[in-house]
């Protein structure tokens, strides 16, 4: 009788095992998942604002009859106006009434922020913001207007990225396409026509600071545009954002003082004596820059806007920075 050898433990493991394969230990790749959460965030919350030069933009408009509303704005489109067809003078009415140091900033004016800061404190409440033209775009175009720190956030940091890739002249092309007239009337070629039956090109220095002097809050401030008479509020405002442009050599002495004798829709400004005697005064006026440096943060202006009626802090909100008075670079190159 034959002997047979029998099969090791060994020999056996290794036929049960043939045709199983090895169990794959899965690894979980957090960097990578977290990089990846980490772009989509970014991408998320920083406003894609190269598409500002690149084509057009769906935004949301409010209207009283409507509601929400979108409409498509950009060059190209029906309600787009090109920067070489826009009078000169709105853009600089809209500076020197929305964001004084609208070409010394990269984005944001952190002067501004601080002064805000400092009356919001003293008021104890939000009186007082410090959007500057370049933020208001961000927010026209891509955001909504909601106020929450987040909002606020990423309008801050699209307006840096919007200052780096775009020129000031392009940003305020921007501006003036986008921004609300009245209720309903959004961009410069329908205010142009609806308070004025004109074209943007042919805007003169009065029509400007009309336009510009609604800006803040456009469907009450509008009412002297819609009934063609300015209310006292109104001149105070049209004058203000008169003499900023004297100052900042926007406009010539006899330019000025032309918009004050037929700014109230041709007739002078019921307080027009007093405004020349007092800007007969004016230090600024006449070179001083110190002068324009106290003007600028004098305790009578302390909400910015160059108007010492407590009312104005009220409506302005806080989408409505203010102007500074030191002198500007003015609009160069294609805008005429």
């Amino acid at each position: 009788m034959n002997d047979v050898e029998p099969q090791s433990d060994v020999t056996n493991l290794d036929s049960l095992m043939e045709g199983i394969r090895p169990r794959v230990q899965w690894r979980i790749p957090v960097k990578r998942i977290v990089v990846g959460l980490m772009v989509i965030f970014i991408l998320w919350f920083v406003p894609w604002v190269p598409r500002l030069l690149i084509g057009s933009v769906t935004v949301k408009q409010w209207t009283k009859k409507k509601g929400l509303t979108y409409a498509v704005v950009g060059p190209g489109e029906s309600s787009w106006v090109d920067k070489k067809q826009i009078s000169k003078h709105i853009f600089n009415a809209v500076v020197v009434a929305e964001d004084g140091r609208f070409y010394q900033h990269i984005g944001l004016d952190f002067l501004e922020i601080e002064k805000s800061i400092e009356i919001n404190r003293k008021k104890k409440r939000y009186a007082r913001g410090a959007s500057t033209i370049t933020q208001q775009v961000v927010k026209m175009a891509f955001l909504s207007r909601e106020k929450t720190l987040i909002r606020k956030a990423r309008e801050a940091v699209g307006a840096m990225f919007l200052e780096a890739i775009m020129s000031k002249e392009g940003i305020l092309e921007w501006y003036v396409n986008l921004v609300e007239f009245g209720d309903g009337i959004y961009g410069v070629k329908a205010a142009s026509d609806k308070y004025f039956s004109t074209k943007p090109s042919l805007l003169t220095i009065e029509q400007a600071a009309h336009l510009a002097l609604v800006v803040p809050s456009p469907n009450s401030w509008s009412a002297g545009l819609r009934k063609r008479e300015l209310t006292p509020f109104g001149e105070r405002r049209f004058a203000k954002i008169a003499l900023n442009m004297r100052r900042h050599g926007y406009i010539t002495q006899n330019q000025w003082s032309h918009a004050l004798g037929t700014g109230n829709f041709g007739r002078p400004l019921s307080s027009y004596e007093a405004y020349l005697a007092e800007a007969n005064k004016d230090q600024c006026l006449r070179g001083d820059l110190e002068a324009c440096r106290r003007e600028s943060a004098g305790a009578e202006d302390e909400d910015g806007d160059g108007l010492d009626d407590p009312e104005v802090a009220d409506s302005n909100g806080e989408d409505s920075p203010r102007p500074s008075v030191p002198k500007l670079a003015p609009v160069q190159g294609s805008l005429q």
